[in-house]
């Protein structure tokens, strides 16, 4: 009998990754975004160009069994139609958080993990059972995201030019007026917002105390979120995403203590959930 193909997708909203195995054979191609709230059709179109780049046939790729975690599946109702969008037997759609929280500890399957990038979220995994809090966008959340930095960094600025507390990083952002940080934030995506962040991870660095405020204001919200979802002293954290690393003088002692590197990928975690497919 020939071995099993397994088909792994890590879709995010900047890009994705796909993955296949068949015994010791392994192919790995990337592709466009693949958020599927924010531009379904374009996620979609995407998603079956990045299957087609693996060099199956399509008999192949109806006996896959293949896991996809997608950004923007937000419920059940968001992974059956891209299931039937798709329209393959052996599809589990779920998460993209789903699949990065199972890939961090993808031999002890307990822990929990903080990614944050342009977004955020934190995840525990214990029992089998995955608990989720945050991922809901910038207009509903997404605290200590790049996203969120780069827009509280703006705020600060509005303050301090309304006598607000003062630093290097509000005098830079307020370089050419709190006007034109007022047309700048009109229309900014969240992407937009992100921009700024790495100059708020520089000016902490520096010192800056507005900088500083800011991180830990984010620090705060992941561990209360974290300690929310049940994580305690004995749960081994993940830090990941761009800015995952630059929380963890932030945290408490407690979960400095626990962190740790995390045990395989989201094309990891995507692969398990392929596998347990009938």
């Amino acid at each position: 009998m020939s071995a099993p193909i397994l088909i792994a997708v890590d879709g995010g909203g900047t890009g994705s990754r796909y993955a296949m195995r068949r015994g010791a054979d392994v192919v790995q191609v990337a592709g466009g975004p693949a958020n599927v709230t924010s531009d379904f059709d374009g996620a979609i179109a995407n998603l079956l160009s990045g299957l087609g780049k693996l060099g199956l046939s399509d008999a192949e790729l109806a006996q896959a069994r293949i896991c996809m975690g997608l950004a923007g599946v937000l419920d059940d109702r968001d992974a059956a139609r891209v299931a039937q969008a798709i329209a393959l037997p052996r599809l589990r759609v779920v998460d993209d958080r789903a699949i990065a929280l199972r890939g961090a500890f993808l031999a002890t399957g307990y822990g929990a993990v903080a990614g944050i990038g342009t977004g955020s979220y934190v995840g525990v995994l214990a029992g089998g059972q995955a608990r989720f809090a945050g991922g809901w966008g910038l207009a509903l959340g997404d605290e200590a995201s790049g996203a969120w930095l780069g827009r509280e960094a703006l705020k600060a600025a509005l303050a301090a030019s309304e006598g607000g507390l003062r630093s290097g990083l509000t005098e830079t952002l307020l370089a050419d007026g709190p006007a034109a940080i007022m047309r700048m934030a009109a229309g900014a995506s969240a992407n937009a917002f992100g921009q700024l962040a790495p100059d708020v991870v520089i000016a902490a660095q520096a010192g800056d105390f507005v900088a500083i405020s800011l991180l830990r204001a984010g620090a705060a919200y992941l561990e209360a979120s974290l300690r929310r979802l049940g994580w305690n002293k004995a749960t081994p954290l993940v830090l990941t995403g761009g800015l995952g690393p630059v929380y963890l003088d932030y945290l408490p002692a407690e979960m400095q203590a626990v962190l740790q590197e995390p045990e395989g990928s989201a094309l990891d975690g995507a692969f398990l959930y392929a596998a347990e497919i009938a």
